[in-house]
């Protein structure tokens, strides 16, 4: 079935054959990504980058349709000032943040860039980022919709990322932002960055109260 037959709009049938750049430091995202976009634009031209420095490279290049699906917390993104850069690069490239960190002022930040479309949480459904994309290819500002919260609630530490549980395991080894970022091959602020949002998810202050949560007391 055709993009088109799928989704019979007028602004969608000049994306059918988009090149879509999947810019994030986790392969298995990529992977998952990669086919998100193959189920809905078959015919995509597929780019990747796993850091601040290659999405810049790989977007100098692009030529609409294009879009960018770029994670806020890769290595080098600086909490998400490059994206002013690639912005100031690429003044067309239409952009899609995916980021596990939502906090309204990140948010809010984020889409004040005039370059940025959509703003799209890791933890929300496949059929929303495809909504993204397809505001981003027809040049539309689509606004924020936050998770649906699970009807049935679930433990605050399943809600962790694969990269946040990674660095909470080696928080109760014991180790500092320092030596962990060095572990993950991560910068200290990406890092600081993640710690600040498991606390949010666990419902905990600090350090300590991260590593010792256990659901089963909680």
């Amino acid at each position: 079935m055709t993009t088109e037959e799928q989704h019979p709009t007028e602004t969608e049938a000049p994306s059918a054959s988009p090149t879509i750049l999947i810019a994030d430091d986790h392969q298995l995202v990529r992977d998952g990504m990669r086919m998100l976009v193959a189920s809905t634009w078959p015919c995509a031209h597929l780019r990747e980058a796993a850091n601040a420095d290659a999405l810049l490279a790989q977007a100098r290049q692009l030529r609409p349709p294009a879009v960018a699906l770029v994670d806020l917390n890769m290595p080098g993104m600086d909490k998400g000032t490059r994206l002013a850069a690639l912005a100031h690069e690429c003044p067309t490239l239409p952009v899609v943040v995916v980021s596990a960190l939502t906090s309204p002022d990140v948010v809010r930040r984020t889409l004040d860039l005039p370059t940025v479309h959509a703003f799209v949480a890791k933890s929300t459904g496949s059929a929303r980022m495809r909504e993204a994309i397809s505001a981003a290819l027809a040049g539309r500002k689509l606004p924020y919709q936050p998770p649906a919260p699970a009807s049935a609630e679930p433990a605050p530490d399943t809600a962790l990322t694969p990269r946040m549980q990674e660095i909470r395991h080696l928080l109760q080894q014991g180790l500092s932002n320092k030596h962990i970022a060095r572990e993950l091959n991560l910068s200290e602020g990406t890092v600081k960055n993640y710690m600040s949002e498991i606390f949010r998810l666990l419902q905990v202050s600090n350090r300590t109260q991260a590593a010792q949560y256990d659901t089963e007391t909680s």
